[in-house]
């Protein structure tokens, strides 16, 4: 029993990043349609911001977090005015094949600039193992599942009651709608790629703390995205849903089958789910009149 509740914790901790990462599919899908299959990327480049800004100046983890999450920002703009906005509207296929292509510009270029290389990552957040009940946790699991409980929050209560979140709901829901009544749709799209790419910065700041510093890091996104479609592509909470799910069967799989089928648990939890429920666990059904 000791070691199920240990596994189930590690994937919580696990699952909580996946729910951050996915979150950011969710909000550029809920606002523009894109699938974004350079998520995994953008948390890869979160890591590796947060590693040489730690490296550089020694600042404390915080600070290090602001600037990379104000770096963010600025990449989060560029991204979305050149490669982003003329996808918009286009076919799922061309946006499919933009949007790997900039996946592996991406990778090419952190290698360029890095090195293929693992970095080992400045010991930052503190990693104090916990007794809680028999029960072994580090203290790092917990600050990771806090920092993404807090992320969901923030954007839940966002898109409920903020006037900007609620202008971006409203394009999601019917750009041309939107737009009659004054939104600034174009606005809205670059505020989502800004807050998606904050999303991925921080599930790469995350992540460098249980492991090495590396171009393996994209691979989160093969993971965050299944989570996100588990949780349903249009719903916040869902993201963190799925992400947990995903995290803790994965964990459990590793556990007790071992780590060479967590994928495929993951996979096939994923569509069994999506046979029963399409539209995922807390995604809405879409209603199509003849």
């Amino acid at each position: 029993m000791t070691e199920f509740l240990q596994l189930v914790m590690s994937g919580l901790a696990i699952g909580s990043i996946y729910g951050v990462v996915a979150l950011g599919f969710v909000l550029i899908y809920k606002s523009t349609d894109i699938f974004n299959f350079a998520q995994g990327d953008l948390v890869m480049i979160g890591a590796y911001l947060g590693y040489g800004v730690l490296v550089m100046t020694g600042f404390p983890f915080w600070a290090a977090a602001l600037i990379v999450l104000v770096l963010s920002v600025a990449i989060g703009f560029v991204l979305h005015w050149f490669v982003f906005k003329p996808l918009i509207g286009s076919p799922l296929l061309i946006m499919v094949m933009a949007t790997i292509a900039l996946s592996l510009i991406i990778r090419g270029l952190v290698i360029i600039i890095w090195g293929p290389a693992s970095l080992a990552y400045p010991e930052t957040l503190p990693n104090v193992p916990l007794n809680i009940g028999g029960v072994r946790i580090a203290l790092v699991d917990l600050i990771i599942m806090g920092v993404a409980a807090i992320a969901l929050v923030v954007f839940a209560l966002f898109f409920q009651f903020s006037r900007t979140g609620l202008h971006m709901r409203a394009i999601a829901e019917n750009p041309k709608a939107a737009a009659v009544v004054g939104i600034n749709a174009n606005r809205m799209f670059a505020l989502a790629f800004v807050i998606a790419m904050v999303t991925a910065s921080v599930g790469g700041l995350l992540l460098a703390n249980l492991h090495t510093v590396s171009s393996a890091i994209s691979e989160i996104g093969l993971i965050a995205f299944p989570a996100a479609v588990l949780g349903g592509m249009r719903s916040i909470p869902g993201s963190m849903i799925g992400g947990l799910v995903v995290g803790v069967a994965g964990q459990l799989a590793a556990g007790y089958l071992g780590g060479s089928v967590a994928t495929a648990i993951t996979f096939a939890i994923l569509l069994v789910v999506l046979l029963v429920r399409p539209q995922g666990i807390l995604g809405k059904r879409e209603v199509v009149r003849a």
